[in-house]
């Protein structure tokens, strides 16, 4: 039986599970190139940051390059955990539905 109710519904949604993808791959990620890569709005691409870093599967780092201010975003070892979790278990649904 198929268990779609397993997977992590935080991390499910397309603009989050693209951001997880991002951060996982990259040792770190600012803001406009999320907004780039992941072909968002600044609001959309917001709004799901904050969910990701209050679920604590993100970390936020504000500081200032040349007097201006860079946001850098980064997977938490939580974040690294449930991403792995979630791949495994869309991989388990996928290689039963060709079963």
């Amino acid at each position: 039986m198929l268990d779609f109710k397993a997977l992590n519904q935080l991390i499910h949604a397309p603009i989050r599970l693209g951001i997880m993808t991002v951060l996982s791959q990259q040792e770190n990620s600012d803001f406009n190139f999320l907004k780039k890569t992941l072909d968002t709005s600044d609001g959309n691409l917001s709004t799901h940051l904050t969910k990701l870093e209050v679920a604590g599967y993100i970390k936020i780092t504000k500081s200032f390059r040349d007097k201006l201010p860079h946001t850098s975003y980064n997977l938490t070892p939580e974040g690294k955990r449930e991403l792995s979790t979630y791949l495994s278990q869309m991989r388990n649904i996928l290689q039963q539905s060709v079963e």
